[in-house]
């Protein structure tokens, strides 16, 4: 209630200072809105203070809400399964931008989250710690295995019980590689158990393969594969003997049986092959009855004939389905048609048909049954009757449809002879001595209308040609004086182009266009008493419009010469214009010369565009000088480019010297060392101070290669660099955000800690420099990079270049 007093009082008093006092009182956010929105157009100050509060409150809370989205990822982190070292970094990262010094309880927390993931991160060691005793356990276990079996059950099962006690500890730590090599050795444990239980079997197995063969069997029962499917080191060569003589004597009784099957097979399946061949015969001389006979005995002889091939199958089974259809439709064939005809007349009755097509389709069923009386004439009396009965039952409809189509048609003859007599009676009384012709005119194109339309209704071809003729005499006479009015009418509207015609000489006089207006008004108003027909009616208005045109193009003319001068200069403007396009084009001349001809051009359209309103050739204009600008600084940024190229370059050279020196080549120096100063001044000049820092790298180098004293101390110099050249990469891809090879993420992870440390320390130095400055000194730093290295370097210079190339 209190702080409504003071909005009232912000709103309502009288004094600036007052309402800003009673403003500045005002706390709540549905306060301070409501007192922004009263004061919009009254009191400017204190809107603006209130929305300066609202915006304050509103980014206060949004702080808040982002230090405790901030807080509640690191307290999740705490119970988080996997690493989240980098996580921590990151939000460690996020928790100073918030800067939430100030936010004491906020704090607290963010302290207590930190102790508890340290915590987390002492138990981790405290478990590796564990998991290392336990791995010296396992390896030792194992190590007792040894590769051979015991030599007692024993034996065997006090290292099942020393495995299963490993296991039982590593399924507690979850150790899934623990448990893998544990599995191995227990199956390494169930392997030399399963070949004492396998050498049994195999004895067992041979026994049971002499039983075999000492009886009168033929079936091998599966031996031979359970013998293959034991191991070779257990089928010993007198078990192997023993097994091959009992199986032996088994295939022979096998065999002496099938050869006796396999006669018997053959005589049967020729039996089979000759009934076939007669069957066939029988069916193609429509012996149907031998036929069906002779299938019996060959389905007889199947059993015995054993598996028939296959071209003999698939004449059996086209024989049997030739057969059945010419039974089928020996016995049903002619019935089931006509009872279909039959069902089909049935329902045509309950079909939606129209009259015309169910007479067509009645007529259709009846030719249908004709056509099987010719085929087939033994019908029964009572399916005839059926089918007749349907047929009548069903062209009933159309029966009635044609006899009611008669009597309207005789109707509509009837309408249209009254309609003709009453034409005939009205047409004379339009005829006055002063006839509407408009009127008549509409009145013919109603009757024809009314004619043409079905309201009369329709009458057969022969009867329609008799009425329409009667109907064109009794109108003939009103046609014939129309006729006559439009041929008036068409004199009179001649007459009106030769006058208009006429005053084309006079197309300069001042009445003239007075003139041509009171003709233009006579032709609408002769138009509008008769209309002409279509084609006379455009042909005559074309040569009156070609008549008015003719006047008003005289007139027109000198406009026209004051329009060509105005033509001439926008001409003269176009020129100019194109120039600057094609300069904008011209990409071998010097800047030096484009920006002078870009400066005479604009001089030019100043004194020629003045005073002359052509928007389209000034933003022409606009435009090319735009895009001779765009060029202009194309090119700048094309040279920042180049910088960085020619950089590359200068420091690829200075590592050939390098790994010269490396090399300890130092043979026909003076050739090498010539081939290098040529190779520099071909190159571009760098900017002053980059230049003079490669200057020095190259000189010393070639110092080097000179000199056998300096050679050593400058390798044993290039030895000291190489790992700090390598971190400089390193820190020149974070700066970058480039991707670092993955033998070097432990040393990034390592870096990115050592800055967030500095960082949270504030120990940051000055010396950390940007990119250009490190990657400038990692050139002007001698040493010789590996092809790694050199790959990382290339990623970094074209990044450069890529933003030289935006700036």
């Amino acid at each position: 209630r209190e702080e409504g007093l003071l909005v009232d009082l912000a709103l309502a008093a009288e004094h600036a200072e007052t309402r800003i006092a009673a403003a500045e009182r005002v706390q709540t956010r549905e306060g301070l809105q409501r007192l922004a929105d009263a004061a919009k157009d009254t009191d400017r100050g204190v809107s603006r203070l209130a929305r300066q509060r609202i915006n304050a409150i509103r980014d206060r809370l949004r702080q808040q809400a982002q230090a405790d989205a901030i807080l509640g990822e690191l307290e999740a982190l705490a119970i988080e399964p996997g690493p989240i070292l980098s996580a921590v970094v990151r939000l460690n990262r996020r928790w100073q931008a918030a800067e939430m010094s100030l936010d004491a309880a906020r704090l607290a927390r963010c302290d207590a989250a930190r102790q508890t993931i340290q915590a987390r991160f002492d138990r981790e060691q405290e478990e590796q710690r564990s998991r290392a005793q336990f791995e010296r356990r396992l390896l030792e276990s194992m190590a007792a295995l040894g590769s051979a079996a015991p030599a007692t059950a024993d034996a065997l099962a006090r290292l099942r019980e020393e495995l299963a006690a490993l296991r039982e500890e590593a399924q507690q730590r979850s150790d899934g590689a623990a448990l893998a090599r544990l599995e191995q050795a227990e199956q390494r444990i169930a392997l030399w158990e399963q070949e004492r239980q396998a050498l049994a079997g195999a004895e067992a197995l041979v026994v049971e393969a002499e039983q075999l063969a000492a009886g009168t069997s033929i079936d091998h029962a599966e031996l031979p594969s359970r013998w293959q499917a034991l191991d070779r080191a257990i089928r010993t060569p007198d078990l192997t003997r023993r097994f091959e003589a009992a199986m032996t004597t088994v295939e022979q009784r096998r065999l002496a049986q099938v050869e006796v099957a396999r006669q018997e097979a053959n005589a049967a399946r020729q039996r089979l092959h000759a009934l076939l061949h007669a069957a066939e015969q029988a069916l193609v001389a429509g012996q149907l009855q031998a036929a069906r006979a002779a299938v019996d005995d060959i389905r007889m002889l199947k059993a015995p004939a054993g598996p028939l091939p296959k071209p003999t199958t698939q004449r059996l089974n086209r024989f049997a389905q030739q057969l059945a259809e010419l039974e089928r439709w020996e016995t049903f064939g002619q019935r089931i048609a006509r009872l279909r005809l039959c069902e089909r007349a049935e329902a045509l009755p309950a079909q939606t048909t129209e009259a015309p097509k169910l007479a067509l389709e009645v007529q259709k069923l009846r030719n249908e049954w004709k056509a099987l009386d010719q085929q087939h004439a033994g019908v029964p009396k009572s399916l005839w009757e059926r089918f007749d009965a349907a047929c009548e039952k069903a062209y009933a409809p159309a029966a009635r449809h044609f006899a009611e189509v008669a009597a309207r048609k005789k109707q509509a003859r009837q309408r249209r002879e009254d309609f003709i007599a009453a034409a005939a009676a009205h047409a004379p009384t339009l005829l006055g001595e002063t006839p509407d012709w408009r009127a008549n005119e509409r009145w013919l194109r109603e009757t024809d209308q009314a004619w043409s339309g079905p309201e009369l209704g329709g009458v057969d071809p022969g009867a329609w040609k008799k009425l329409d003729q009667r109907l064109k005499a009794a109108l003939a006479p009103l046609r014939e004086a129309l006729s006559a009015a439009r041929e008036r009418a068409k004199a009179d509207r001649k007459t009106l182009i030769a006058e208009a015609a006429a005053l084309a000489s006079k197309a300069l006089e001042r009445d003239t266009p007075s003139q041509l207006k009171a003709i233009q008004a006579r032709w609408q108003e002769q138009a509008k008493a008769l209309s002409l027909l279509q084609r006379d009616e455009r042909a005559l208005w074309e040569q009156f419009r070609a008549a008015c045109d003719a006047v008003f193009h005289a007139r027109q003319a000198q406009r026209r010469q004051e329009d060509d001068r105005k033509h001439g200069d926008r001409r003269t403007l176009e020129d100019l214009c194109a120039q600057l396009e094609q300069l904008a084009l011209a990409a071998d001349r010097q800047e030096q010369d484009i920006r002078r001809s870009l400066g005479e051009l604009q001089e030019q359209w100043k004194k020629k565009a003045a005073g002359l309103p052509l928007r389209e050739v000034e933003s022409r204009f606009r435009k090319a000088s735009t895009a001779v600008e765009a060029m202009l600084s194309a090119r700048a940024r094309s040279r920042k480019t180049a910088v960085w190229q020619t950089l590359a370059s200068k420091e690829r050279l200075c590592e050939e010297l390098d790994g010269l020196v490396q090399s300890a080549c130092s043979a026909d120096f003076a050739s090498r060392s010539a081939a290098a100063q040529e190779q520099w001044q071909a190159l571009p000049a760098l900017p002053g101070a980059w230049e003079q820092k490669m200057i020095v790298r190259r000189d010393a180098a070639l110092r080097a290669l000179s000199d056998a004293a300096a050679s050593g101390e400058y390798v044993a110099r290039v030895e000291r660099g190489a790992d700090s050249r390598r971190e400089s990469l390193l820190e020149l891809e974070l700066l970058l955000e480039l991707e670092s090879p993955a033998e070097f993420q432990a040393q990034r992870r390592a870096l990115q800690l050592k800055r967030l440390k500095q960082r949270f320390d504030r120990t940051a130095t000055a010396g950390d420099g940007t990119a250009v400055e490190r990657l400038l000194a990692w050139c002007a730093q001698p040493g010789v990079a590996d092809a790694l290295d050199r790959e990382r370097c290339e990623r970094i210079f074209s990044m450069m270049a890529r933003a030289g190339a935006k700036t």
